[in-house]
Formats: C-alpha cells, sequence, structure tokens
C-alpha cells in the first residue's frame, strides 16, 4: 500500500511539474512573438507601425 501511495505521488508531482513546464514554454514563445506589436517596439526600432495601427485605442474599455 505504502508503495503505491509513494507512486501515485510521485506521479501526481511529475505531471504537475510538466504541465507547469510546458505552460511556461508557451507563455515564452507567446511572448515572444506577439511582443513586437507594441509601440516601445517600433520606438527602439525607429520603424514606422504599420498602417492602420492606432495606439491610442483603449482595449479596456
Amino acid at each position: 500500500m505504502k508503495k503505491k501511495i509513494k507512486n501515485l505521488l510521485s506521479l501526481t508531482l511529475f505531471i504537475g511539474l510538466t504541465v507547469f513546464a510546458l505552460t511556461g514554454c508557451y507563455e515564452s514563445h507567446y511572448y515572444h512573438q506577439y511582443h513586437h506589436h507594441t509601440r516601445e517596439w517600433y520606438g527602439r526600432h525607429h520603424t514606422p507601425p504599420p498602417a492602420g495601427v492606432d495606439f491610442n485605442v483603449d482595449i479596456h474599455n
């Protein structure tokens, strides 16, 4: 019985760590892919934003 509980605990821990690691990879990939669509990126690269991009839009309302 102790062996089953130990195996179940280690399996749960392994699955939890795997899910945590995979979500972290996805988040960094998402950030890397979409972060250049910010005003700061265009300012650092001295590049005008594409036509139709309005940074003054309030996305929260």
